[in-house]
């Protein structure tokens, strides 16, 4: 099958609500991993076999961003995340759906709209499978357990040069522990490990508190509209963090 491309009109933008947002869509069941990174480069993402990117007429405030691997530093803040969840057990494997998946992605969308105003979202088995699942790029999932109790998921994608954090979600209930910043961190850590310089954490929007915790991990680049990449060295503005009202974290 080959590709094929839509678009979706102008809405209100989720990460700037006095934006208008337009997103460009193309469905490739058969992208291959150096393909996506070169997408990625062009400043691509997607779900499963569905990537989109942003092609607003007024606003490119959506930026790719990247993670230096090889150079970054823990901040204290996150260096105290890492210490606190190591009682934890990681495992890494294939990306899955079963109902404890189901059941703390649901909790996590939940206490998100409770607490930043997110939309209620309930996702079945078969539209978690095509969005973290079904794939024709390598992917891990990096779990986060305390006995038999998951804790946090994040899915990521491997292509030649990077590791790309797709989403994550963690047990509202134990936001003490910092399990978002830990599983970042633990992303960085399978980078790492398997040689890649780059992990890619999707867009970052300046003024959007909900992707401001992009930038802590640092150092890291952000892409412009004309395809150059530079260091991202901005203050946190974490006063705006009602002002994005999405479900997604990378």
């Amino acid at each position: 099958m080959d590709a094929r491309t839509f678009q979706l009109d102008s809405s209100s933008c989720s990460y700037l609500p006095d934006q208008q947002s337009t997103t460009e869509f193309e469905m490739d069941p058969t992208l291959a991993a150096s393909d996506y990174e070169q997408r990625m480069n062009e400043g691509w993402r997607k779900f499963g076999l569905l990537l989109f990117r942003p092609v607003c007429a007024t606003c490119t405030a959506c930026r790719s961003l990247r993670v230096l691997v090889d150079r970054f530093q823990p901040d204290r803040s996150q260096t105290r995340a890492w210490r606190r969840n190591l009682d934890l057990r990681v495992e890494l494997a294939p990306p899955s759906v079963d109902d404890q998946r189901l059941e703390l992605y649901w909790r996590y969308h939940q206490a998100q709209a409770d607490r930043k105003g997110w939309e209620s979202e309930w996702v079945d088995a078969e539209e978690y499978a095509f969005r973290f699942v079904q794939n024709t790029v390598p992917r891990v999932e990096v779990s986060i357990w305390q006995g038999e109790a998951l804790c946090a998921v994040a899915l990521t994608e491997v292509t030649p040069n990077c590791v790309s954090a797709i989403y994550h979600y963690y047990d509202p209930e134990l936001r003490s522990r910092s399990l978002g910043t830990y599983i970042v961190l633990r992303i960085i850590e399978l980078a790492k490990n398997l040689g890649k310089p780059y992990v890619h954490l999707g867009y970052y929007v300046a003024g959007c508190g909900s992707l401001a915790y992009k930038a802590r991990f640092r150092p890291c680049e952000a892409r412009h509209a004309d395809g150059s990449w530079a260091s991202v060295d901005l203050p946190i503005d974490l006063s705006a963090t009602e002002l994005c009202k999405v479900g997604v974290d990378f």
